[in-house]
């Protein structure tokens, strides 16, 4: 016979490990919200999400390429590429700033941070400014602006934005600062 006072402490147990399991994921969760949810819930900007229900398309690197080539070759007149890379100078332009002189000019290639860090590509010494407040970033032949969880939020064209494609003539407003984005 099995004595009730043994089957009761298993019980216990097995009622603390499961509320022990349930601490550990509510925390963890927390964590991951506080740490990085907003990158964890933005897939990356180079990965297509599948239609629902649907697997998503496999393609080789060699297939993307054949696919890149004859897109680019649709979309010319007589078939020939149109690569205006060479033509394009990204750059951004300040507005109107307390700290820097309207019509200076900075240019963009590669990764440019911005923030009121000294480490920061353009360094705005405002108190309303994060230390890393954004990052501006190519995608392809784009640039895009990425708010990197600063205070006072990225602003495009006045409205908040977390993650934006720059335009030509897009505002971008940091602190006080406006940037007019040019190319």
């Amino acid at each position: 016979m099995i004595d009730i006072d043994i089957v009761l402490l298993v019980l216990k147990i097995s009622i603390l490990v499961l509320l022990y399991l349930f601490i550990w994921r509510v925390v963890r969760a927390a964590l991951g919200d506080v740490k990085g949810g907003v990158a964890a819930v933005t897939p990356a900007p180079d990965v297509a999400l599948p239609a629902a229900g649907r697997p998503p398309l496999v393609f080789s690197p060699e297939d993307r390429q054949t696919r890149r080539d004859q897109r680019v070759s649709e979309r010319t007149m007589s078939g020939e590429s149109s690569d205006f890379g060479p033509h394009i100078h990204p750059r951004l332009v300040v507005e109107q700033s307390a700290i820097v002189p309207a019509g200076v000019v900075f240019p963009l290639a590669g990764w440019v941070t911005v923030g009121r860090a000294p480490t920061s590509n353009i360094v705005l010494d405002e108190t309303c400014v994060s230390g890393t407040h954004a990052r501006l970033l190519p995608r392809g032949q784009f640039y895009f602006v990425e708010d990197l969880g600063s205070t006072n939020g990225t602003f495009v064209n006045g409205k908040r934005v977390t993650d934006a494609q720059l335009k030509y003539e897009s505002r971008l407003r940091i602190g006080d600062t406006v940037f007019r984005y040019e190319e």
